[in-house]
């Protein structure tokens, strides 16, 4: 990566590698989106910027063909109205906006290429977590017992570029953000939904997802952040049902001694 670039990430605060989930180190397996699709977001891009380009020369056109001074027919007779200082004023505006049109070029072709190359998706033995975003950085965890179904969507150009989407539909997990300076992109609306973008290897990622979580199922793994519930019981303890209504009962008592003394 460029100085440029870390400099970049030194502004944006954007770590340069997710860490991770839970689940046994060694068994970690990271993923990245394809090149082709750094290719496909290059393309989006140049496309964008051309249309505001287009947009910039028709509206420069259109400047130039008006005359100097604006004539209208009053009852037979020409009246003619000057415009040539508003029409002044709309030209200095217009070269401001090329002006910043021109600067937002390397910044937003920058952003392009950090989203890329921060696009992780990192699974274990036990869970997963998808990190992507520059502006906002966005992570989302989940354990493979939670996931209830997963799905390769593929559309014509991804087809054409050898791209798809792992698309994972689970039953809980934690959605992680982390909005820098202010900004805040989702990696999903949904919080139960989880996406491999624009990998080239689907198949081998649904693959290895279906076998780990059938691992983690049949081993007995559930969230990481149910461990200690998980550990009382084991070991006969109350169950947060039970701590709960306890709680309950405590407090009530508490409120009725109140009562009595007040």
């Amino acid at each position: 990566m460029s100085s440029g670039m870390r400099w970049l990430l030194g502004v944006l605060r954007v770590p340069p590698e997710p860490h991770l989930p839970a689940g046994e180190p060694r068994s970690a397996r990271v993923f990245r989106a394809a090149p082709n699709y750094w290719r496909l977001k290059l393309f989006q891009w140049g496309v964008r910027q051309l249309f505001t380009l287009a947009g910039f020369i028709f509206f420069v056109g259109f400047i130039d063909a008006v005359p100097g001074d604006l004539v209208i027919n009053d009852k037979g007779r020409q009246r003619r109205f000057p415009i040539a200082a508003p029409m002044a004023i709309v030209r200095g505006l217009e070269s401001f906006a090329v002006a910043l049109w021109i600067v937002q070029l390397p910044l937003t072709l920058a952003i392009i290429r950090l989203d890329y190359d921060l696009r992780w998706y990192v699974v274990t033995d036990r869970a997963a977590r998808l990190r992507e975003g520059v502006l906002t950085l966005t992570e989302m965890t989940f354990t493979l017992v939670n996931v209830q179904d997963i799905r390769i969507r593929q559309g014509p150009l991804q087809r054409l570029l050898g791209l798809a989407d792992v698309e994972m539909r689970t039953a809980g997990g934690a959605d992680t953000s982390a909005a820098h300076g202010g900004q805040g992109t989702s990696l999903s609306r949904n919080l139960h939904l989880a996406r491999f973008s624009g990998v080239d290897d689907a198949e081998g990622i649904r693959d290895l997802v279906l076998e780990r979580m059938k691992r983690a199922r049949e081993a007995g793994l559930g969230d990481p952040d149910d461990d200690d519930d998980t550990a009382d019981s084991a070991v006969g303890g109350p169950s947060p049902l039970e701590r709960a209504a306890r709680e309950l009962m405590a407090e009530s008592a508490a409120l009725r001694a109140a009562v009595s003394r007040g």
